[in-house]
């Protein structure tokens, strides 16, 4: 989806805003992107191709860490701004009389009709040479992208702001692709296991994709319609399961079904869960929906912590990453301060758990049972949750960090494994998704609207003609 409207106000933008925009924008000598992309990433796993058929990636990153990403199908060489709106995101652009200015993509930036708005951020595009992002010496109207392979870059910030490594964004994308590819056709689930296709769900949310759209090319069900009849159940099982669909239904736009539950259905004395990690997935879940946190709840999972920094799923079963990789999340979804005792204290706990290559093991008590790509795909998200940066100094060992030990679990069809040598892994493969997107847990904070409502408003749409849009 895109917006376009005729900005002429340009007196009214700041010097130095304009000085950027005109070094991005404003036409130039045509450059080639492919020309630059012969050692870049090889994309391998967006399906076989024929023909002239291209393949293009578009990263867009949106704050410090959280990115998005959408391949690009083309035959004929196309620009940055047509590669840009066929990703399917939603994209206002300005017409300006310098050209045309992106002012936001997916809500993030500026309105069509003030597309300056921010003196301090914009909107900077530049390409993936193979080994670092390179700042395009031409609009994103002239650039030209002409064979398969070049990665195109979006990043919304302050003048010189770092994008993360593009291997990262196409990671996530190759593991969405050999998602897509386990779907069964005839149900549109994964298997005969609602968890799991909750798993593909956040992480198909994570990178801003919606359940409606995963069907397979020969499948007769969506993976919309595959939850629909299975949800209620589900969320109904415990409170861990109803946050759990909480965050991933958020996260990717899906509707609520009928009688499906909240955790606040499960509320008692104050606490979603006498057990830490139910109460955890309360605490996301309720934070994804808007819901009011109950200040006991909090308490509880602060009160719940060992005396060594981190949590345990339940009372016995000793602290674990994964626990303590939620908790952490969970509290700052709650508000509570990310600089405080108790969040330093478990970030002592989860480095307690990191291994010589850089990965994380579930039980930092038992390190020979080695790290996996669960439990530091977790921890990575704890970290960003924290304010910690997971490629920092603090958190490399040998000059191995989190990220290089995940995506050296990758296989070459997309999917990761578990840990070396035990073969691709539906839930490692989901899981894995959300960390190298960027993305804490909850990704996104809505109000759900019924699937009846939904199928209602679409339908009032669909006969009046109107563009149906999600919501916020």
């Amino acid at each position: 989806m895109k917006h376009r409207i005729l900005a002429a106000a340009t007196a009214l933008i700041p010097v130095a805003v304009l000085s950027i925009i005109f070094g991005l924008l404003s036409p130039a000598p045509v450059a080639e992107a492919s020309a630059r992309t012969a050692d870049a990433i090889t994309i391998a796993a967006h399906g076989e191709h024929t023909g002239t058929v291209n393949t293009a990636a578009v990263v867009v990153q949106i704050d410090d860490s959280r990115s998005i990403v959408r391949w690009v199908d083309f035959t004929d060489p196309i620009s940055g701004i047509v590669a840009l709106e066929a990703s399917g995101l939603d994209v206002t652009i300005a017409e300006t009389s310098f050209g045309p200015a992106v002012c936001a993509i997916e809500g993030v930036g500026c309105p069509a009709d003030n597309c300056f708005c921010d003196p301090d951020n914009f909107w900077a595009y530049s390409f993936w040479d193979g080994e670092t992002w390179q700042s395009y010496p031409v609009g994103a109207s002239t650039s030209v992208i002409s064979e398969t392979g070049a990665i195109e870059g979006w990043r919304w910030g302050p003048f010189g702001s770092a994008q993360t490594p593009a291997d990262r964004a196409i990671a996530a994308a190759s593991a969405l692709e050999w998602l897509r590819n386990q779907q069964d056709p005839t149900t549109g689930g994964f298997g005969d296991s609602v968890g799991g296709a909750i798993e593909v769900l956040m992480a198909l949310g994570a990178n801003h994709e919606r359940p409606e759209s995963w069907k397979p090319a020969d499948g007769l069900r969506a993976l919309d319609a595959y939850l629909l009849p299975r949800a209620r159940a589900f969320s109904r099982s415990n409170v861990a399961a109803a946050g759990k669909l909480a965050v991933a239904s958020a996260a990717a736009d899906a509707c609520r079904p009928a009688r499906a539950v909240k955790p606040s259905f499960y509320l008692a004395d104050g606490v979603y869960s006498i057990d830490t990690g139910f109460n955890a997935w309360g605490v996301l879940g309720a934070a994804a929906l808007g819901e009011e946190i109950p200040a006991s709840a909090v308490e509880a999972l602060l009160g719940q912590q060992s005396e060594d920094g981190g949590w345990e799923w339940q009372a016995g079963f000793g602290a674990d990453t994964n626990t303590t990789s939620l908790a952490i999340q969970a509290l700052v979804a709650a508000g509570h301060p990310a600089d405080s005792s108790e969040i330093a204290a478990a970030l002592t706990f989860l480095k307690s758990a990191q291994t010589e290559n850089g990965g994380f093991v579930y039980d930092p008590k038992t390190p020979e049972y080695g790290a996996d790509a669960n439990s530091t795909a977790y921890v990575i998200q704890a970290l960003l949750a924290a304010g910690e940066d997971p490629t920092g100094e603090a958190w490399t060992i040998g000059g191995f960090a989190p990220v290089r030990f995940l995506l050296g679990l990758q296989l070459a069809d997309g999917s990761f494994e578990w840990q070396p040598n035990t073969g691709s892994n539906l839930m490692a493969t989901a899981q894995a998704v959300p960390a190298l997107l960027g993305q804490s847990y909850p990704v996104t904070v809505r109000d759900l609207e019924f699937c009846a409502d939904r199928a209602l408003r679409l339908a009032r749409e669909a006969a009046t003609g109107a563009n149906s849009e999600s919501r916020p």
